[in-house]
């Protein structure tokens, strides 16, 4: 070693230990939102009113599905109370760890007509949200004209307006002759809402009245038909259907649609189409791999248009796929000793690159063979890693993670992690379902303080930083590790990095 390079880690050295020693153990804990645990303070539903619109005490009995505004500031909850089944069913918008009920069960329907009530929520899609930040959800309504239950509601400003309701026209489909094109009504059924940026409401409606069945479900954007089954055209084939559950798009109106063709061969008919373009097909190649598409289960798409879908091939072996490339199947390595299995149960991402997905591993243990991985690599949860249930500061609560639900599943641009998961306790009892955040590091790069995936100068004074004041660095760098200090490994950044810390500076990363 050069004398310059000994006297500047001297230097180094003298300079940092006159902040004194500094000790940090890894964190990152799992925060928990909302519970189904009977007792708990996180199973009471924040906001619940009786049928006079009271408050009234009323704890979780289903965590059933989660949305996502687009920058991460606000979600929104679909759940079930042990209220009657006159007033049980709840939306429960929320920021961080606060919620507080936005739409309930038998009380008055925003917006709607006099003595309108809700009755229930569509899934699997709860709300949805512009850029602006407006809100977009559709639900069913009782106590008024059995005709229009079915409304599609956009809150904005905090104003709640119904856009749209069954029994209203439903413009630009072509019925089937002999049937009169014209006059075509909205039906019952509305699902896989998104609010588009310029104001109208996107989603799938089926039945539609007055129309033949093998002219519906259709794709509309606002009253207007967008793509109709029967009738719209896809890479020369006809639509046959839609998913009316799995479609969708951006608020700028970039869109996607899962459902078949025309096809006269049955075998190749199912498709998930984005922008007009068939991205995956039955019995054909996912994303140019050598595997084979048997089924699509979920598709999501960002606000920016980045898409992800999750299926399966012809011997029940799963696959994921970001954007038309194959991220991830079953067989897999995630780490040098552990393989993906053949169920992947969640995938989602943010705009920034990363993604996130849950599934079954090859691990020998099966109490803990569910892992949510980071990017391919690493595992961010697994089954059977306790949950501090009352926030007090320790796993005393006999409670750990057992599976993570279906698709509901969010990491927001500054990579907090949102997701609904099944507990259980040390004896394998299920304790119900949990709503759980968790923030996961931006960067696992040694050396890497500030979390730009550069190791250099600017991670100086970070590190400083994290060795004389570790909750100030954990406010200055909220989406950092701080372990990406601990150089030498003992599982503490403390003096004993220093000189280690400096050599990684000085050759652009660490060995």
């Amino acid at each position: 070693m050069s004398t310059a390079l000994i006297r500047r880690r001297r230097c180094w050295t003298v300079a940092l230990g006159l902040w004194g020693l500094a000790l940090y153990t890894a964190a990152g804990p799992i925060e928990v939102i909302y519970t189904e645990i009977s007792g708990q303070p996180t199973a009471v539903v924040p906001g619940a009113k009786d049928a006079n619109g009271n408050p009234v005490f009323a704890e979780f009995t289903a965590l059933e599905e989660i949305a996502m505004r687009p920058d991460g500031g606000e979600w929104m909850l679909k759940a079930r109370s042990n209220l009657a089944s006159t007033l049980d069913s709840i939306l429960i918008l929320g920021s961080g760890t606060v919620g507080n009920a936005f739409a309930q069960d038998g009380q008055p329907l925003q917006g709607g007509l006099p003595g309108e009530q809700y009755d229930f929520f569509d899934s699997p899609v709860p709300a949805a949200w512009d850029d602006a930040g407006n809100i977009a959800f559709s639900c069913r309504a009782k106590g008024g004209s059995s005709s229009i239950f079915e409304k599609v509601v956009v809150v904005s400003g905090g104003v709640h307006a119904v856009v749209l309701k069954m029994g209203d026209p439903a413009l630009g489909l072509i019925d089937q002759p002999p049937n009169l094109t014209g006059d075509e009504l909205f039906g019952n059924s509305i699902n896989s809402v998104h609010l588009l940026n310029t104001g109208e409401v996107a989603f799938v409606n089926t039945p539609i009245q007055n129309c033949h069945s093998n002219r519906y479900p259709a794709f509309f954007h606002g009253n207007t038909s967008f793509r109709q089954s029967g009738v719209s055209l896809i890479e020369g084939e006809v639509w046959d259907s839609f998913d009316y559950d799995d479609c969708g798009g951006s608020p700028d109106g970039h869109w996607f649609a899962k459902g078949d063709t025309e096809n006269p061969d049955t075998s190749i008919d199912e498709i998930l189409a984005v922008d007009d373009v068939v991205e995956l097909r039955e019995n054909s190649p996912v994303a140019g791999s050598s595997v084979t598409m048997a089924a699509i289960f979920f598709t999501r798409m960002l606000s920016d248009a980045t898409w992800f879908c999750r299926g399966d091939d012809p011997s029940d072996n799963d696959w994921a796929v970001r954007q038309g490339v194959l991220l991830a199947k079953t067989f897999d390595a995630i780490t040098p000793t552990e393989h993906w299995g053949n169920a992947f149960s969640a995938f989602n991402g943010n705009r920034v690159g990363e993604w996130v997905l849950a599934g079954n591993t090859d691990n020998a243990d099966p109490n803990k063979d569910n892992v949510l991985v980071l990017n391919g690599s690493e595992v961010i949860l697994r089954e059977g890693d306790p949950v501090d249930i009352d926030g007090d500061g320790s796993f005393d609560d006999d409670a750990y993670l057992s599976t993570f639900q279906p698709n509901d599943l969010f990491l927001t641009d500054s990579h907090m992690l949102y997701l609904l998961v099944t507990l259980r306790n040390g004896a394998g009892t299920s304790l119900g379902d949990a709503f759980l955040r968790k923030q996961i590091p931006l960067s696992s790069v040694p050396a890497d303080m500030n979390c730009d995936f550069v190791v250099d100068f600017g991670d100086i004074n970070p590190f400083v930083l994290a060795l004389t004041n570790p909750a100030a660095y954990a406010v200055a760098y909220p989406t950092c590790d701080i372990m990406n200090g601990d150089i030498n490994g003992d599982g503490s950044v403390d003096f004993g990095d220093i000189n280690p810390f400096v050599e990684c500076i000085i050759e652009g990363g660490c060995p």
